[in-house]
């Protein structure tokens, strides 16, 4: 027998049913999940929201996950564009060469929380981004950040000007925040967070970025944090796109598809509270710690800034090809955080 496409094969069957006469029968979607079971942002956001999808179709559409990731996380957009899964999510980081406008909220400053930052995310891309730079093939249906994190010493000082951070070697994730950290001055040792831990007990670096305090505990290297520097809305905050593609949505009624969407988007967004709460609560058993954890001054938040302004200027000028003004997107994006924070 031939293998067609998930999306052919149900398209097939709903077609018989018809013919048939028979009662429709649930969509079952495949929806990639590469998340241990008891990560918090699985537990937090993703679950609940898949649930969520089967609750408001009355089961109508049901969600399956596979036991293992169906592709390494680089691929996982291409993956469901290929019809090997129906739905997943990804990094942005990722997406940084096809869809550099996804990329606003890994700026530096940009998560003053979880939950301000994906619903000015989802808002910023409902205003500025759809139409513009949609991910090709897909259905989007959520934005999601995780709280910020901070400037990680294995020394006993907290980092507390550019000066401090000359010539200290870094772990940080690849892409966006190396180019963030290396303009403080560091020397940068990118790398993937399922290799954290190996490159931080190794004494490779000297000092890592771009976790939280919660992240900070799962993978195991809080043991080698000395001091703590935070800065206002966090030095990098990873961010997922979520997604099911357009022919799986497609074969999906407009009710449920309405139903689905009044789960998603905004809605999903406002679950990613749940991670501050827990990440608070890991701030709290790090500080319980007696090790030292500042705020970054005025002054070295200033110096910060000054150089990090061409990397936001970059990142500007690379969405207006896409039809982004990206001033006015930043613009738009900072004054929602505020908004939220406000409780709007």
């Amino acid at each position: 027998m031939t293998n067609l496409p998930r999306a052919t094969v149900f398209g097939t069957a709903l077609g018989l049913g018809a013919v048939l006469g028979l009662p429709a029968a649930a969509q079952t979607l495949l929806f990639n999940n590469f998340l241990p079971p008891n990560d918090v942002l699985n537990q937090s956001v993703v679950q609940p929201w898949l649930a969520d999808i089967e609750r408001v179709t009355e089961g109508r559409v049901r969600i399956e996950q596979p036991a293992a990731t169906l592709a390494p996380p680089p691929e996982l957009l291409n993956m469901v564009q290929q019809g090997i899964a129906d739905g997943a999510f990804i990094m942005v980081g990722f997406l940084e060469n096809s869809n550099p406008a996804y990329q606003i909220s890994l700026l530096p400053g940009m998560a003053p929380s979880a939950e301000a930052a994906s619903i000015a995310g989802w808002r910023t891309y409902q205003e500025h981004f759809a139409g513009n730079d949609e991910l090709d093939g897909v259905e989007l249906l959520g934005i999601i950040s995780v709280p910020g994190g901070s400037l990680y010493n294995s020394g006993s000082a907290a980092f507390a000007s550019m000066a401090d951070m000359t010539n200290i070697k870094m772990w940080a994730l690849p892409g966006l925040s190396s180019r963030v950290l290396g303009a403080l001055g560091t020397v940068v040792t990118p790398g993937p967070a399922v290799r954290m831990y190996e490159v931080i007990s190794g004494g490779v670096v000297d000092a890592f970025c771009c976790v939280n305090y919660e992240s900070i505990e799962v993978f195991n290297v809080d043991q080698f944090v000395g001091a703590v520097t935070e800065i206002p809305g966090g030095i990098f905050s990873p961010t997922f796109t979520y997604f099911i593609s357009a022919e799986s949505w497609a074969q999906i009624s407009p009710e449920d598809q309405e139903a689905i969407r009044s789960v998603s988007g905004e809605a999903m967004a406002r679950r990613a509270a749940l991670m501050d709460q827990l990440n608070d609560e890991a701030r709290d058993r790090y500080i319980a710690s007696g090790r030292p954890v500042i705020m970054a001054s005025e002054e070295f938040q200033a110096e910060m800034q000054q150089v990090w302004a061409p990397i936001e200027a970059e990142w500007a000028a690379s969405v207006a090809s896409r039809g982004v003004d990206g001033v006015a997107a930043l613009e738009f994006y900072r004054a929602e955080l505020a908004r939220v924070q406000a409780g709007e």
